[in-house]
Formats: C-alpha cells, sequence, structure tokens
C-alpha cells in the first residue's frame, strides 16, 4: 500500500478519536517520525528567543539546537553527519512537517536535496486500514467499485478522493449523496482538493459551500460534537456498503439485501442534506 503521507495524516483525524481542537498546533512537546522519518525524534519547547530543542536521528544521534521563529515555523541549523543541514519544523494539527535542506559548499541551500519528514505528536497515533483497503486510483476516471471507495476514501489525499469520487458510476454517486453524513464527508475532502469538477457533482442540491464545510467542521472540534459526527457516518457506512455489495453482487442473503434496500429507501426520503448534518454538529 503506497499512502501518501503529506495529506494522510490530516484526513486520519477524521478517523481518530478527538485530542483537541482540529487547529490546536504548536511545537511544544515530543515529536515522533513516521515513514521515511521513522526512528526520529524532536523535543522542542519554545523560549523568548524562539525554540529551543534536541533532534534525534534514526541511529540515535542526538543534536541540540536553538531555533528562530519565523512566524509558525522554527528554524535551526544541525550538522547532520558532517553535513551543514537548515532544519524548518512547521507546526500541523497532527504534529509537525520537517523540511531538512543541506548547504554547498559556498553556503547556499541546495533544494533539490531537501527531504520533506512527517512527525507525529506524542500520543497521537494513526489507525489501521481495513482489509478490503484499496489504494487511491490514478487520474484516469477508470471506473472502480463502489465499495471499494467508500472503505478505502477516508484514508486517501484529496486528490486521491477527487480522482475516485471521478472514477464512480454516476448512479454510485447518487447513492452516496443519499447518506448525508457520509456526503459531508466526501464534500470536505474535495474542498481541500478545490477540483470544480467533482465539487460541482458533491455540493448539487446539499445547500452549502466549501467555505462554510471547513469552516463548520472546525467549529465541530471546538463545540466537542466531531465524535457524534465520526459515529454518523461510520453508522452510514456500515449501511451503505452492505447496499453497494449486494449492488455488485457479493455473496450476500436475500434478507441482508432486503435490509439494505430499505434502508437506502429510508435515506432517501428523509430529505436529510449535508447542510442539514452540518448544522447538527457544528
Amino acid at each position: 500500500m503506497n499512502f501518501n503521507w503529506k495529506h494522510l495524516i490530516f484526513l486520519s483525524l477524521w478517523i481518530l478519536a478527538p485530542f483537541g481542537p482540529l487547529l490546536a498546533e504548536d511545537l511544544q512537546g515530543r515529536f515522533f517520525g513516521v515513514q521515511d522519518g521513522r526512528g526520529a525524534m524532536i523535543e522542542i519547547a519554545p523560549d523568548e528567543e524562539g525554540y529551543v530543542g534536541t533532534f534525534f536521528d534514526a541511529a540515535g544521534n542526538r543534536q541540540e539546537f536553538e531555533a528562530d521563529r519565523i512566524g509558525e515555523t522554527a528554524e535551526a541549523v544541525l550538522d547532520m553527519g558532517g553535513q551543514t543541514v537548515l532544519i524548518r519544523i512547521q507546526p500541523q494539527p497532527y504534529g509537525a512537517e520537517v523540511a531538512l535542506i543541506p548547504f554547498d559548499d559556498e553556503g547556499r541551500l541546495v533544494f533539490p536535496s531537501a527531504r520533506d519528514l512527517t512527525f507525529l505528536r506524542e500520543g497521537l497515533s494513526l489507525p489501521e486500514p481495513p482489509p478490503d483497503y484499496v489504494d487511491p486510483p490514478a487520474d484516469t476516471r477508470a471506473r472502480m467499485a463502489a465499495s471499494s471507495f467508500l472503505v478505502s476514501y477516508a484514508f486517501w489525499s484529496p486528490e486521491g478522493v477527487r480522482n475516485g469520487y471521478l472514477s464512480l458510476a454516476p448512479r454510485s454517486r447518487t447513492l452516496i449523496s443519499l447518506f448525508a453524513g457520509i456526503q459531508l464527508d466526501v464534500i470536505f475532502k474535495l474542498c481541500l482538493d478545490q477540483n470544480q469538477e467533482a465539487l460541482a457533482i458533491a455540493l448539487r442540491g446539499q445547500g452549502v459551500t466549501c467555505d462554510e464545510v471547513v469552516e463548520g467542521m472546525a467549529s465541530s472540534q471546538r463545540s466537542g460534537r466531531f465524535q457524534q459526527f465520526k459515529d454518523l457516518v461510520a453508522a452510514e457506512r456500515a449501511v451503505l456498503k452492505t447496499s453497494m455489495r449486494c449492488a455488485d453482487n457479493y455473496v450476500a442473503s436475500k434478507q441482508t439485501c432486503d435490509a439494505a434496500a430499505a434502508d437506502v429507501s429510508r435515506q432517501a426520503v428523509s430529505l436529510q442534506t449535508a447542510a442539514t448534518v452540518l448544522q447538527a454538529y457544528r
């Protein structure tokens, strides 16, 4: 499985237990590297002139540093294995994005050789993808199974969600739109990508704009209703997954498929939209 960790971790917050306001970002504490940064750790704290901290690489080597504060970013110069490197630490809701940019012999930054690493805040872990997870499709519009999209999209980057959404059959997108919680969740991820073709389809008849969705989801975090929203999405996903599997002729009993069809019928007459769900959970 090939995750795009630059966007995946932010999206994964939608299926993690809440750990504070969505936009609560600060550089203080202990941060652990994931993927290419696995084994590395950063300890950092603010002081009067910026930040002080210690960087531990994957081999266990440590280097203390004093960092300048540039906006919300910390910048320091490290000596890593005999090479001078600029480290830039940018806070994120889940931890930090860290850029390591080497200097050449003349003291110029060599941006093509930069490494970008993702660090998680101590105490935060990521969920494991489900057994039937699939990687996001390329931007080819090749048709994909609706059930695969449903169980996997929360783990994809915004671009991946857009590619997957546009690869669904129109009837599958219509079916998803009947489940207003899932529709709102998908819209939020599409709003992060800002592809107008996908948004024109997803926002149709939903009564919301991207600005309203992004602000409303941040408000949901602040109000403490975010977990309730996630519970709604999970419940709808269970029902919709069964219905999609029945439609795709997966092995299932007639009783199971009849019950799923009845659930879909109830959703169709519920008059719920992304706007009504957003209002209820913001």
